[in-house]
């Protein structure tokens, strides 16, 4: 362990660096709910790409819903946006309230049977990440929840995680018939 005068510095500083508030809060929430679906979006298309030989393909669905609220919107539509600056508004200025939400993720097989995998997000309160605090960039986006198997990935840590839990509930699926791979039918 370093001289303990380090360490009461290092806290000293930590403890030194301004918070964000306001529209900088504000606008941080909805850059971490915005650049968390972007991140799930991508995902989902390296799924899709590493399953090409089982005729998968995976993407997140377009509507999301807010828990605090139960809205449901298109997170494509400029409806979404205004609502999403008065959600972190509205977080920014009570500095708290609900951060979970829920999306789906579509998965279709070689027949064109769609199934849907359900998850939760749960976002991160921008500083409060595994990034020791210093702004919205440097910790977690978000905790995932997959709810057929309840695995849960922070992102954007595990991003490889994210990607082993898609996985785990699509076998899920096949295991259950409801979707097939080219690669059982041999």
């Amino acid at each position: 362990m370093g001289d303990s005068d380090d360490l009461f510095d290092i806290y000293r500083k930590d403890q030194g660096k301004a918070a964000l508030t306001g529209p900088e809060l504000a606008a941080a929430l909805a850059d971490t709910v915005r650049r968390s679906l972007a991140l799930i979006e991508e995902l989902c298309a390296e799924v899709t790409r590493a399953l090409a030989q089982a005729r998968y393909s995976t993407r997140l669905a377009q509507s999301v819903t807010d828990r605090s609220s139960y809205v449901r919107l298109d997170r494509r539509s400029e409806g979404f946006r205004d609502y999403l600056r008065t959600w972190s508004q509205q977080r920014a200025d009570r500095v708290g309230g609900g951060m979970h939400w829920e999306a789906q993720i579509l998965v279709t097989d070689h027949r064109r049977t769609t199934k849907e995998i359900g998850i939760g997000i749960a976002f991160e309160w921008p500083g409060a990440g595994a990034g020791g605090g210093e702004g919205a960039g440097d910790g977690g986006l978000a905790f995932v929840e997959f709810w057929p198997t309840g695995t849960g990935v922070s992102l954007p840590a595990d991003a490889r995680g994210f990607q082993r839990a898609l996985v785990a509930c699509i076998i899920k699926l096949e295991q259950a018939g409801e979707l097939a791979s080219v690669k059982e039918r041999g």
